[in-house]
C-alpha cells in the first residue's frame, strides 16, 4: 500500500484552503460549506493549533480578548479576492465618498505569507477605519456608517491599510 504524504487535519493552511474552496462566494455550494465547516471544528474541537510544521509566533499574533471588539467582525477563513471583490461591487452602490474609498481596493492583492497575510486574515480596526475617515474629512455620522459598510462587506485590516496608504500617497 503506498502512502501520499500530506499534512496534518488539524493544518490551519489547509482547513483555510478547504473552507474558501467550499464557500458559495468561490463558487461552493452552502451546505457543503456548512458541513465542512462542521466537520473542521469536529475533528480540531473548534481549536486549530496556533503553531503547526514549527512555526514561530510573531509578535502581534496573540490578541487579547478587548481587540476583537476593536476590530470589523470577521472570518479568519473568508477569501480575499471574494471580499476584494465584494467591495468592489459595493462601490457602486453607496454614495460619496464611500464608492470612492472602497474602490481603492482594486489594486490589493491576496499575499501568500508574512504580515500582509497575517493582516487579511483579521478585521479591520475601527481605530484604521476612523483614520480614513478623518483623512477625507467625514463628520461622526459619516464615519459611522462607514464603519457600517466595513462591517458588511466584511473589510480586512490589509483592505483598510491599503485604502489609507493610498490616500496619504495622493495627499502627498
Amino acid at each position: 500500500m503506498t502512502r501520499t504524504p500530506t499534512l496534518p487535519v488539524t493544518d490551519r493552511s489547509m482547513w483555510r484552503r478547504l473552507v474558501g474552496r467550499a464557500h458559495p462566494d468561490a463558487g461552493g455550494y452552502h451546505d457543503l460549506f456548512i458541513w465542512t465547516v462542521a466537520i473542521r471544528d469536529a475533528i480540531c474541537g473548534g481549536e486549530l493549533p496556533k503553531h503547526e510544521r514549527g512555526e514561530q509566533p510573531s509578535r502581534g499574533r496573540e490578541k487579547s480578548a478587548s481587540s476583537a471588539a476593536d476590530r470589523v467582525p470577521f472570518d479568519q477563513l473568508a477569501d480575499f479576492g471574494v471580499l476584494t471583490d465584494r467591495a468592489l461591487a459595493m462601490a457602486e452602490a453607496v454614495a460619496e465618498p464611500y464608492d470612492y474609498l472602497l474602490r481603492q481596493v482594486a489594486e490589493c492583492y491576496p499575499a501568500e505569507d508574512g504580515p500582509l497575510h497575517d493582516q487579511q486574515c483579521r478585521g479591520a480596526t475601527y481605530k484604521t477605519l476612523a483614520a480614513i475617515g478623518y483623512q477625507v474629512g467625514m463628520s461622526k455620522g459619516e464615519r459611522v456608517q462607514w464603519y457600517r459598510i466595513a462591517e458588511t462587506i466584511p473589510l480586512s485590516q490589509r483592505h483598510a491599510g491599503h485604502i489609507l496608504s493610498q490616500l496619504k500617497g495622493q495627499a502627498a
